[in-house]
């Protein structure tokens, strides 16, 4: 995403979220916690198994590692990305989620509209449908944790 957003604010860089006993980080959605990534990490407050953590390459709110990890780089990378408070790509971010879930609803609706064909087709065409309304919904899960 395009940089010119960032406020240098360095609060993405101080307010980590991970939980630990699942090994998995709350930042750009939900993804596995690294050994490296976790190297990086001063553990601070605990709320719920969710372990808030800062970055101890963070100086003056500017990263100082010379290894930047690809996660950090790419942050945000994804319109489900855990964003702090006054963040500049709060509102880009938000534009972005709405414009996917305009295609997750677009996806419901062709479910809907396969449903209703299916009682009507022959068995070969309620197959094909059956699968897409299998591969659409495979696809809507995947997002169900962020509406």
């Amino acid at each position: 995403m395009d940089k010119n957003y960032c406020t240098k604010c360095g609060k993405c860089c101080k307010e980590i979220a991970v939980d630990f006993s699942k090994n998995i980080i709350y930042r750009d959605g939900v993804e596995p916690l690294t050994e490296d990534f976790a190297g990086m990490l001063i553990k601070g407050e605990v709320k719920d198994n969710i372990t808030f953590c800062s970055c101890k390459y963070l100086e003056n709110n500017l990263c100082i590692n010379p290894n930047k990890p690809e996660i950090c780089e790419k942050y945000p990378s994804s319109p489900f990305a855990f964003l702090p408070e006054n963040c500049g790509y709060y509102g880009v971010n938000f534009l972005e989620r709405e414009k996917f879930m305009q295609k997750l609803r677009k996806l419901e609706e062709e479910i809907i509209h396969y449903e209703a064909l299916i009682s009507i087709s022959s068995k070969d065409d309620a197959k094909q449908y059956a699968k897409i309304i299998e591969k659409h919904r495979s696809f809507i899960n995947k997002y169900k944790m962020y509406f």
